[in-house]
């Protein structure tokens, strides 16, 4: 057995945990390593276990109740869009299924290992799943490239991206969701920001429309009882559901409206675990940095379902739904019909509330340019992730020229991909792009390091 099977063999068997058992058993690992009782380490792992079953759960009610509604309107559009979206989960096993993706833990654990160990990133991310971007990062350069290293390269430096957006927004994401001691370095959320960061700034020169400030409290003191979480999302519900044409069977209407309402009081409730796991967690860091690294501070790097219980997060997901599907009607050079990502568009606006203050408007005008650069993004992708199921024996769903997922639609990815195009008709050209990659990291890690008040990084000599 070569060390790419064995490679391939660990990744599996960590992929085969799932994340509510693989999280558990990290989150004690580094209780202990951080000097934690293991019954205080092993409590703090069951408990963040525990909080991801229960926010599945939720979510799952969720989305099996919008999918119904989400099919329908779909069916209504009528379109010719020939690319299905078939889901984040559909893509991310394809992905993890490839040559490449297969083996692109090891690049993303050892940049990560490697850039702490260089002080280059507070981050320790322990969000192994969700490597299934950077696995597809690395799929699409090699159907390009048919080469590993260039693949595991172009993971990499996603990887480098991830963190350092990851660090850039720590302190805010800690602020706004009271959650200590964490960062979101999820390899699809990170390349959100820049796009939050123009549309805000853009925004924010507007007469008038720079003023506009929906938040949770506005809400409540405008409608009063109906701006309540448990009012809006029943509200919203029925409304997405009129929309989806349940107007002809008022039981499954309400049923809807009352399951969306559910969901936005529960889901803040069940971010309670992350919470209570975290908090042990995060100051046991500190304490160990402090002893041995003179008082370094490190953050424990998460997926961005932990974002996802704030109000306007899910308000402005389920206005997403019909503003995504009416976009992918009109917008120019779109192939991608939404579908199977369609129920889940909060994790599309996750980073949207703390970067704009809690603002419902804003987190609408942001979820409709994030979704039109995602289709775009997809549609030039192309049959990229129909090659990757094919290859592994995956069946195409029926009447579907291609396959794609609103998920993979990550513009980082997209970069990569397009330098790869140039990989087998100019090497040299693909090397000085690659450098000035490298060096554009580089130039983001010194930044991060400043704008944390730490002093930047010393090139080796």
């Amino acid at each position: 057995m070569g060390i790419t099977d064995i490679i391939k063999a660990v990744s599996d068997f960590l992929m085969g945990l799932g994340v509510p058992l693989l999280l558990p058993i990290v989150i004690t690992a580094l209780g202990l390593f951080f000097g934690q009782q293991f019954t205080k380490a092993l409590r703090a792992g069951l408990t963040l276990g525990a909080g991801f079953i229960a926010l599945n759960l939720v979510i799952g009610l969720l989305i099996n109740n919008m999918v119904p509604v989400v099919d329908a309107m779909v069916k209504n559009t009528g379109s010719s869009l020939n690319i299905m979206d078939v889901g984040w989960g559909v893509a991310g096993a394809i992905a993890w299924g490839t040559t490449a993706g297969s083996i692109v833990i090891i690049a993303c654990l050892g940049t990560n290992i490697i850039m702490l160990a260089l002080r280059l990133t507070k981050t320790l991310n322990v969000d192994i799943w969700n490597f299934w971007n950077q696995a597809f990062t690395a799929s699409v350069v090699y159907l390009i490239t048919k080469s590993i290293w260039l693949s595991l390269l172009a993971a990499a430096i996603h990887t480098v991206y991830e963190l350092i957006i990851a660090d850039l927004t720590a302190k805010r994401v800690q602020e706004f969701y009271n959650l200590p001691g964490i960062s979101i370095p999820h390899g699809w959320a990170v390349t959100s920001v820049p796009i939050i960061w123009v549309v805000n700034w853009v925004l924010d020169r507007i007469p008038y429309v720079k003023d506009i400030h929906w938040d949770e409290g506005t809400i409540r003191d405008k409608l009063g009882i109906f701006g309540e979480p448990l009012f809006l999302g029943t509200i919203l519900g029925i409304a997405v559901g009129l929309f989806g044409g349940l107007w002809a069977e008022p039981v499954k209407l309400l049923t809807l409206g009352v399951t969306v309402g559910t969901a936005m009081i529960l889901i803040p409730k069940v971010i309670g675990f992350f919470m209570e796991a975290l908090s042990p967690i995060a100051e046991s860091a500190k304490d160990y940095m402090a002893r041995h690294f003179g008082g370094r501070e490190i953050y424990i790097g998460l997926d961005s379902a932990v974002l996802i219980g704030h109000p306007v997060t899910v308000a402005a997901a389920i206005i997403l739904i019909p503003i995504a599907l009416g976009l992918s009607l009109i917008l120019p050079g779109n192939r991608v019909l939404p579908f199977g990502d369609l129920a889940a568009l909060f994790y599309f606006v996750a980073m949207v509330p703390f970067m704009s203050n809690g603002n419902l408007f804003r987190s609408i005008i942001s979820g409709s340019v994030i979704m039109s650069v995602v289709m775009l993004v997809c549609s030039s992708f192309g049959s990229s992730l129909t090659q990757m199921a094919t290859s592994i024996g995956y069946e195409l769903p029926a009447g579907a020229v291609d396959i794609t997922a609103l998920s993979a639609g990550n513009w980082v990815t997209w970069v990569t991909y397009q330098v790869g195009k140039l990989a087998s008709s100019s090497p040299i050209l693909v090397a000085l792009i690659f450098v000035v990659l490298i060096g554009l990291m580089w130039a983001g890690i010194v930044y991060a390091n400043r704008a944390a008040g730490r002093p930047a990084p010393k090139a080796a000599k």
